[in-house]
């Protein structure tokens, strides 16, 4: 075979595999990308046209991102380098002063330290009306002291007035309470300050619907569920009334509302049963673990 017949052989052999590469390519390939590009641009010319949406929702998340700053910046809490009980005792008794009627028994229980931070753990126990307790306990975690309450228990209370009969709803509490502090400087005092405006309630769910018919205390009675138990003896216990006096219990004395049924001396506790209107209760009264401050 000559030279020239060869020649165009390869030659016409190459024209045929690039006319099939290219039909290939015109006939299947482009078209889907094509396609794909298309529904792309479609896509694109949607969101442009959502741009309002767009813009609304980068101005909401920038006045979110603004106001987050805002309150990193003028926090108000202060972390002292060391929480001194006295001065804790009289920081919360100007919350009760602005929370309204509140009662209460500070008791230390010890720290609790991690080095470069740390804080000092209370337990506090007393009586309030509800919307009273409710503004103390917003007051205490929202106040320039950084607290924190860990626990908390509470319990409805209808108190009769002796002089009137009149029915007062209380709310007795129990709280943990951990008092912050750390060596870290900048934490010491806290740039700028926030106001602090408890909400407005509108109900009391302490609140019952139906009283208790139950008798006002008589003179001297010891109203055992607002008392504090402060030690306990083979036979005996001593406790502290309503009334801050100083009273010793027997198995079998009255109470108001019941009698004591048991002294647990090993379990440091009291145990009572109540008549609550025709509803027997029974109540525990325990020591509180710490060094109480007056």
């Amino acid at each position: 075979m000559s030279y020239i017949i060869r020649n165009t052989v390869v030659l016409g052999i190459v024209l045929a595999v690039m006319l099939g590469v290219g039909i290939s390519l015109t006939t299947f390939s482009l078209p889907k990308k094509l396609k794909t590009i298309e529904t792309e641009i479609k896509k694109i010319e949607v969101d442009l046209q959502n741009t309002p949406d767009l813009a609304n929702q980068y101005n909401v998340t920038a006045a979110q991102l603004e106001s987050i700053k805002k309150h990193w910046e003028t926090r108000n809490k202060d972390v002292p380098p060391k929480d001194i009980t006295g001065e804790t005792y009289g920081y919360l008794n100007r919350t009760m002063d602005i929370s309204g009627e509140v009662k209460m028994d500070l008791t230390y229980v010890g720290p609790r330290d991690f080095g470069s931070y740390g804080y000092n753990v209370y337990t506090l126990k007393g009586e309030a009306p509800f919307s009273n307790l409710f503004k103390f306990i917003w007051y205490t975690e929202n106040g320039r002291r950084l607290f924190k309450i860990s626990n908390l228990s509470l319990r409805g209370y209808e108190s009769k007035l002796k002089e009137t009969g009149e029915t007062k709803i209380l709310v007795l509490f129990d709280m943990e309470l951990q008092a912050y502090y750390s060596s870290v400087p900048e934490l010491n005092n806290a740039p700028g300050q926030q106001n602090a405006i408890p909400i407005t309630l509108t109900s009391n769910p302490f609140s019952p619907l139906i009283l208790h018919e139950i008798p006002p205390p008589q003179p001297d009675e010891i109203e055992i569920e607002r008392s504090d138990l402060k030690a306990v003896i083979p036979g005996k216990a001593f406790i502290v009334d309503q009334n801050q006096k100083s009273r010793i219990l027997e198995e079998g004395d009255k109470v108001y509302l019941g009698y004591v049924t048991r002294i647990l001396p090993n379990e440091g506790k009291v145990e009572c049963l109540l008549n609550k209107g025709g509803v027997a209760e029974r109540y525990e009264l325990t020591i509180r673990v710490g060094q109480p401050l007056k």
